[in-house]
């Protein structure tokens, strides 16, 4: 059975709104022990055995994790793009057949988006939305599941290093989720995270991704 250190240990890698909160002296070690007690169906007893874990992993992460992501986050490079459109389609051999042609109508060298992710009940089709049109000539509406319009990208560059990092994703998720941003699709092509929100929300997503390479 997981002891309770190394339970409290998963915990807090996979919450970076609370690690930020410890690290930064601003939340009460008690009350975020009660918190994972009940998130970790543990029992009143265990308070004690989850402080003394908390202290450890506060004792043993801060510095080092700081450090490591003030390097990464003060260097990263933001690109954006709206008015990308995200189509999820039928996964079957006819649609299979028909992305090449539509991705023949895709100029790659002058900015065009394309993206295409392979999933289990659908396949998701990535454009901008000056190639729509073209789109909607050579696929039928039985092939196409959803069509999500007014959509920006954002796309993260990292330094090579970021990559065997772990909890940057966890980071940008949990600040943008923090700020009320909903992240339509996020996908990671290492050293590189890309994120699809709302058109309305880009300005404000940028002020989140901007004060992350402040704050570290």
């Amino acid at each position: 059975m997981t002891n309770i250190s190394e339970q409290v240990k998963v915990f807090l890698d996979n919450d970076f709104i609370v690690r930020k909160c410890l690290f930064s002296n601003i939340l009460s070690l008690r009350a975020l022990a009660r918190h994972i007690i009940k998130s970790l169906d543990l029992t009143e007893k265990n308070l004690d055995a989850v402080m003394s874990a908390i202290r450890r992993y506060k004792r043993d992460n801060k510095v080092k994790e700081l450090n490591k992501t003030i390097k990464i986050f003060s260097s990263i490079g933001i690109k954006t793009k709206d008015n990308v459109i995200d189509i999820l389609l039928s996964k079957n051999r006819q649609v299979q057949e028909k992305l090449s042609k539509v991705a023949n109508h895709i100029d790659l060298e002058k900015g065009d988006i394309l993206r295409i992710i392979q999933a289990e009940q659908g396949i998701r089709f990535i454009i901008d939305e000056k190639n729509l049109k073209t789109f909607f000539e050579i696929f039928s509406k039985k092939e196409i599941q959803s069509v999500d319009k007014n959509l920006a990208e954002v796309i993260i560059q990292f330094f090579p290093e970021a990559e065997k990092t772990p909890g940057i994703i966890s980071i940008v998720s949990s600040s943008l989720t923090a700020g009320n941003i909903s992240i339509h699709e996020i996908m990671s092509s290492a050293p590189e995270l890309i994120i699809l929100v709302k058109n309305g929300d880009l300005i404000k997503t940028l002020n989140i991704l901007n004060n992350l390479k402040k704050i570290y």
